[in-house]
């Protein structure tokens, strides 16, 4: 899954809607950035950031997408917002897999994990607020 594909036909079809599509804010750009730099130093420290991210996306995301595509979209699916089978069996696979590497991480870098994950919901919280308030 082209996941750069996927946005850019929802981000068409929202332009095609006359829907403004805004810059993206400057914490988002920030924290790619930061995401950018945790993939080549620290994969442990990535990978608690995609989970999170992922987990979020599955759990909560799936009914405030199914609330935007009724209010806003008048019925429209995102294609963002599909997910290739059951969400609750793809959550269960990512966790195995994490699982799994993390089992050849030591205790200092499973610590530092803990800690990231605080990181992770400081950045998708000011995200989500700073979207809210445009």
């Amino acid at each position: 899954m082209d996941l750069n594909l996927i946005i850019t036909k929802d981000i068409e079809w929202l332009g095609q809607q006359d829907v403004t599509i805004p810059e993206p804010l400057f914490t988002s750009k920030k924290y790619v950035k930061y995401l950018e730099e945790l993939a080549t130093k620290s994969p442990p420290l990535f990978f608690c950031h995609l989970y999170n991210i992922y987990f979020s996306h599955i759990a909560g995301g799936q009914v405030i997408a199914r609330k935007v595509s009724e209010k806003l979209l008048e019925g429209k699916e995102l294609a963002i917002c599909k997910w290739p089978g059951d969400p609750e069996e793809l959550l269960k696979g990512m966790r195995d897999k994490l699982n799994a590497l993390a089992q050849h991480w030591s205790r200092d870098e499973k610590n530092k994990c803990l800690k990231e994950t605080s990181k992770c919901f400081m950045y998708m919280g000011t995200i989500i607020r700073l979207t809210i308030m445009r």
